[in-house]
């Protein structure tokens, strides 16, 4: 007989803190049970469906609700069956904030996308237009910024309302030697 795997998607990054989040959670068993369970035992059950997931041929899944930790990172067991996996999701504060971020290149001016925007455990991209709304909690942090042969020192920011930033990132010329390796 096969083994089963699971396949675990959509996980949230971050959970809001003490409240419930989505995951949805597949394998090729219609009508199996899907137990999930943390340190303290099963936090949330579910039985994977019959219609397998668009674009497979046998990926039936189900749509489960979990409770977040109250704060940081928790793992989650998932069982069906026999088989098992995991996943772990951190928690935060609930996002109270926009953040608007516009992101050119240093010199150029050119509006940069596909910038990867890290704010401690909240993240986002850049749209073409080199813009992004991130929806964070009020607090200090480090935003971050990544992109290809492009670089950009980290920004020490506090949010305690609604702002907007401007940023810039400094190209890496590619027949620079390391310039693939810089994110």
């Amino acid at each position: 007989m096969p083994e089963t795997s699971i396949a675990v998607w959509d996980v949230p990054m971050p959970a809001v803190a003490g409240e419930t989040f989505a995951v949805k959670v597949g394998a090729a068993t219609q009508g199996t049970r899907i137990e999930v369970s943390d340190g303290s035992g099963v936090v949330a059950t579910g039985s994977l469906g019959g219609t397998p997931w668009p674009g497979t041929d046998s990926l039936c899944w189900t749509e489960v609700r979990i409770p977040a930790p109250k704060t940081g990172v928790a793992r989650y067991t998932v069982r069906c069956g026999a088989a098992e996996t995991w996943f772990s999701v951190i928690a935060a504060a609930k996002p109270t904030c926009t953040l608007s971020v516009q992101v050119t290149e240093l010199d150029s001016k050119a509006a940069l996308d596909g910038v990867e925007i890290r704010l401690g455990p909240f993240h986002t991209r850049t749209d073409k237009a080199g813009r992004a709304e991130l929806r964070v909690a009020a607090g200090e942090y480090q935003l971050q910024l990544w992109r290809t042969a492009h670089i950009a020192q980290p920004t020490a920011l506090k949010v305690e309302s609604n702002t907007s930033i401007d940023l810039t990132m400094v190209h890496v010329p590619e027949e620079h030697p390391d310039a693939r390796w810089v994110r």
